[in-house]
């Protein structure tokens, strides 16, 4: 239930008759949440947000990374475990949770249009635009910003040769390179392209609604291709190429100039996005949209910036950096503006929240509303949580106030670490061999997640090579994912 004392005059109407606000969401993706709520980079816009909004301090991804977080949010139930199957042609890459929304599960945006809402997603997020993926279901219309990460928008000849042919000054894919030769300012960044738009949005829609705009920002994902003024106020230029694929310098020697500049590439990246973030919240601002909206802001998840000796992110390591996310919902008259909530929360609980906002019914989901908790309940069942599971690839987090235990589901004793969270809250010394009796009991919470014991077996396959069987599934053991495996070309992820 919307947390408004009375009906506001200025909120919309729906095909019920009943008075709805609008719904926007912002979702950043590989937003770190100490680049927020830190002081890793220089985010003023969204900080400004933060202390108009009730704020989670405390909330965790629970299937990873892009496409299993998204399926999550977008439906309220979980993505982890892997056992949902779905048609693998066209999709790329074959990885563990990365399909399609099941046939069985409503998203949000379905039950807003259900309820008269106009829908409308503004994102370039390739992923979730790739042939046989459908998150663009219970939108009335959808804006594909295209060219970013592997999105070869455009083709070209192999006769363009190799990347430092088309841009000598980064170390990248020809491929994306080629998308982005023709920038010539900030104007044509994608993230200035996904917020200009989502503001031209907001000012043609004017006073009419109810609409919900779901925005979605790749950057700052890798490539992390900044203008570089903005990595300029972090650490300077070294004077060679600039490293837009951070993990190109895992497994090498950097030098310290080196690591401070791929690191101020990211950071730089982060406070162009909140400018542009700015600028849209300016809009929202003006426009008086702010007034009847509920407008939720969050990340997917993070990246790791040499903390561990690594750049980028991968499934055998989730780190507090990396499986953190920002989470902040703004009401319509400012409630509760600048609370911060402490329970653990995760991305199923996003969609049973926004829809108790709005009033719209559901069915049951996974995930559970926050709204009790935004209104400072302490006897609500999220109140009371005290860890979360959390899936990304074979690996699995099982994270309390006091541990965080991370393994490999499918060959749990291979690979077990154990980091005491109040003596190191960044997770640098794994204490398995001291505190065996921690790690039993928080995969004892994986195994009720999983339904079984370990090791685990999914249903989901991600791959149909030769090895699958006719019926399509497999178990996933036969070939699993290398640690540190990455994709390369059009296939990075």
């Amino acid at each position: 239930m919307l947390l408004l004392d009375e009906p506001d005059s200025t909120l919309a109407t729906d095909r019920d008759g009943i008075v709805r606000p609008n719904l926007i969401v912002v979702v950043f993706d590989t937003l770190r949440h100490d680049a927020v709520f830190g002081d890793l980079a220089q985010t003023p816009n969204l900080r400004r947000f933060a202390e108009q909004s009730v704020v989670f301090d405390n909330a965790w991804g629970e299937g990873l990374p892009t496409i299993p977080f998204r399926r999550a949010l977008f439906t309220g139930m979980r993505s982890f475990p892997w056992q949902d199957t779905g048609p693998q042609r066209g999709v790329f890459p074959h990885l563990l949770g990365w399909q399609a929304i099941p046939d069985s599960q409503t998203t949000v945006a379905e039950y807003l249009y259900a309820h008269g809402y106009a829908t409308q997603l503004i994102s370039d997020v390739w992923h979730m635009f790739k042939p046989t993926m459908n998150f663009t279901r219970g939108f009335v219309a959808w804006d594909a910003v295209r060219g970013q990460e592997g999105d070869t928008h455009r083709l070209a000849a192999p006769s363009l040769g190799p990347a430092d042919a088309i841009d000598p000054s980064r170390v990248g894919p020809a491929g994306y390179l080629y998308q982005v030769k023709d920038r010539r300012g900030d104007d044509d960044y994608f993230v200035a392209k996904v917020f200009d738009r989502a503001a031209e949005f907001v000012r043609d829609m004017g006073s009419e609604g109810p609409y919900c705009l779901w925005v979605e920002s790749f950057s700052p994902h890798e490539f992390w291709d900044p203008p570089l003024r903005y990595a300029d106020s972090y650490a300077p230029a070294t004077g060679a190429a600039e490293h837009i694929v951070p993990s190109t310098l895992n497994n090498t020697d950097p030098t310290p100039a080196q690591i401070e500049r791929v690191r101020a590439l990211y950071r730089g990246y982060t406070t162009f996005c909140d400018e542009r973030f700015g600028r849209f919240l300016d809009t929202l601002e003006r426009s008086g949209a702010l007034a009847n909206s509920v407008v939720a802001v969050l990340s997917d998840h993070g990246t790791e910036l040499w903390d561990n000796g690594q750049f980028g992110k991968s499934a055998e390591r989730p780190y507090r950096y990396n499986t953190q996310i920002n989470l902040m919902i703004r009401l319509p008259d400012g409630a509760n503006a600048g609370r911060h909530v402490n329970a653990f929360v995760q991305n199923p609980d996003i969609a049973p929240t926004l829809l108790g906002l709005l009033d719209v019914p559901h069915a049951r989901l996974d995930g559970d509303s926050l709204v009790p908790v935004m209104s400072g309940a302490t006897d609500d069942p999220v109140a009371s949580r005290d860890h979360v599971v959390i899936g990304w690839g074979e690996y699995a987090s099982i994270r309390d106030d006091d541990w965080n235990l991370m393994l490999n589901t499918l060959d749990p004793t291979a690979d077990q670490r154990l980091f005491d969270l109040k003596a190191e809250p960044y997770e640098q010394t794994n204490v398995r061999a001291d505190h065996p009796e921690h790690a039993h009991r928080l995969i004892k919470h994986l195994e009720r997640i999983l339904g079984a014991p370990l090791p685990a077996i999914y249903q989901h396959h991600p791959s149909a090579g030769p090895e699958a069987t006719p019926g399509g599934l497999r178990d996933i053991r036969a070939r699993p994912t290398q640690p540190g495996e990455t994709w390369s070309g059009s296939n990075l992820v």
